[in-house]
């Protein structure tokens, strides 16, 4: 079958300006693209006078690694907002590979930023879960990068120690075989556990063998507050030794007192890496607050070798609010830096606690009559077995648009997917929030920049080669919409929003989604793309 898009203003992904054309289609390939008007009758032509043609918007940053099977409306958010490719696996967080003696510790701690996994799951590894992922009809494209802290507690759990060289080497192993099989690299996520008890030879071990591949990294870095530039020179000398590209993930300065000043040095360690030809690159999403698990806001040192129940006795409520008002070396105290009237509940598993969604913590403690925010906030985080979901308003407007005006920073969403009454609106809107905002209404960067930033440029970052761009031989994944009428609609008060103005999603030539909203007899063209095959 033919199908060919007419009169369209194309914005080809790379940053060129838009024309007016159109392009052919065949067998799920861009066969033609051609300048000028047409007024062809054939029987599959849409005619897109009035419209943008461009590329299907890639995310290279969502959390979504148990949705994509578990979840029956994955690819309705996604779609919603012109995402035709996701990759998974990001932060170090995933439930692959997985040991039996951890694998629900593992499960446990992840629930919060990736759902909940189901227990009784056979596969053990990344590559047995992309298989079995093949099988399944796919609403868009999915590709994963493997998680250093899945490897890290596949092979020790989450001990306060670095690898034994047996567990060095059985973690190199799992990230061989998720490289092996198709992986399109590996992603750190430091300032969360086991990974922070890692030593530098064990992650230059990990990253090495990522690199042999042919893969990239991908890191939340150790700390993004007081040491944001610590941390980005942590990483960029750890994947220079290791010989790999290097991406800097989410990338902002958090706590008011390093706004306007730790992003400008961290900018200038990047660029002298660039500059002396290290491949290092940065992405963020376009929100200035963010959303984690609540367990990134315990100090390490609260609740080391204990249970999390620690935390709702008198004397871990002591502990905590003895060391989380405090700097910590080596760790970022995001309280101590924002306070916890910028603590905000997204998600919580217990109905009784569901009433606090969508307040901050110092509100809630408030209301209660505790003396302070701990004493509420140990007890929550222990009655709900650590599987609490926050977002934080840690970020500066000035910052975030200076990142992402960077001529090498990529959009993401960075999107969680662990349920719950208030999910941060980056899951329902990321993308045509940048548009709306970016583009149409404060204009910090042209509508031809801002897609290659949501196409060409990360699908380039990851290794996807033949998606990102309207021209000959790449993939028919593609969006047709107005500027002027694409936008978000979840805010932070109110989430669970689809975004709506695309007027046609297509995912491999298929028509995906109409208005915004995913066709329910589509084909389920998407599927899990793998490095080694080049796509």
């Amino acid at each position: 079958m033919v199908r060919k898009i007419i009169n369209a203003m194309i914005v080809d992904g790379t940053g060129a300006e838009p024309f007016l054309g159109g392009i052919e289609i065949r067998e799920g390939r861009i066969t033609r693209v051609f300048r000028g008007t047409s007024r062809d009758p054939g029987e599959d032509v849409i005619d897109a006078r009035g419209l943008f043609l461009t590329p299907g918007f890639v995310d290279i940053h969502r959390h979504h690694d148990i949705a994509a099977m578990y979840d029956p409306s994955f690819g309705d958010l996604e779609l919603a907002q012109g995402i035709t490719t996701a990759v998974a696996g990001n932060c170090g967080l995933a439930p692959f590979p997985n040991a039996d003696r951890t694998r629900q510790a593992q499960f446990d701690y992840i629930e919060p930023c990736l759902g909940r996994m189901d227990p009784q799951v056979e596969e053990h590894l990344l590559s047995e879960y992309m298989d079995r992922l093949d099988e399944r009809k796919l609403p868009l494209n999915v590709a994963f990068l493997t998680g250093a802290g899945a490897c890290a507690t596949a092979a020790m759990g989450y001990e306060n120690r670095p690898f034994t060289a047996e567990e060095r080497a059985q973690a190199v192993d799992y990230i061989k075989d998720a490289m092996e099989h198709g992986a399109l690299g590996m992603s750190f996520g430091i300032m969360y556990l086991p990974e922070c008890y890692l030593a530098r030879e064990d992650m230059v071990a990990m990253a090495r063998e990522c690199g042999a591949w042919g893969g990239m990294v991908s890191c939340h870095i150790r700390g993004e507050g007081d040491s944001l530039v610590e941390s980005v020179k942590e990483i960029i000398s750890i994947c220079k030794e290791a010989g790999v590209p290097l991406n800097i993930s989410h990338f902002k300065a958090t706590g008011v007192r390093n706004w306007n000043k730790g992003i400008l040095e961290a900018i200038e360690i990047i660029e002298q890496a660039r500059a002396e030809g290290q491949i290092v690159t940065c992405d963020a999403y376009p929100y200035t607050g963010g959303a984690t698990t609540a367990l990134s806001l315990i100090p390490p040192s609260v609740i080391e070798g204990k249970e999390l129940a620690f935390l709702g006795t008198p004397e871990g409520i002591k502990k905590l609010e003895e060391e989380i008002y405090r700097k910590q070396p080596g760790w970022d105290n995001m309280v101590e830096s924002i306070g916890w009237e910028r603590v905000v509940i997204g998600s919580v598993t217990l109905e009784k606690n569901r009433i606090y969604a969508g307040r901050s913590v110092a509100d809630i403690a408030r209301d209660l009559g505790f003396d302070d925010p701990c004493q509420w906030f140990g007890p929550l985080v222990a009655e709900e077995e650590g599987k609490v979901g926050i977002t934080i308003f840690s970020m500066d407007q000035q910052d975030v648009d200076r990142v992402l005006s960077l001529p090498y920073a990529a959009l993401i969403s960075d999107s969680l997917y662990g349920g719950g009454d208030n999910p941060h609106p980056r899951l329902y809107g990321a993308f045509p929030r940048f548009i709306r905002e970016y583009v149409r209404e404060r204009k910090v960067l042209s509508l031809a920049e801002a897609i290659r930033k949501m196409t060409s440029m990360p699908a380039e970052r990851v290794g996807l080669q033949d998606r990102g761009v309207v021209d000959v031989g790449y993939a028919a994944d593609l969006n047709l919409f107005d500027p002027e009428k694409i936008t978000d609609r979840a805010t932070f008060t109110d989430s669970r929003q689809l975004s709506e103005g695309i007027a046609l999603t297509l995912v491999g030539g298929e028509i995906a989604a109409k208005n915004s909203r995913r066709v329910p007899d589509a084909s389920g063209a998407g599927r899990v793309l793998r490095r080694k095959t080049g796509v």
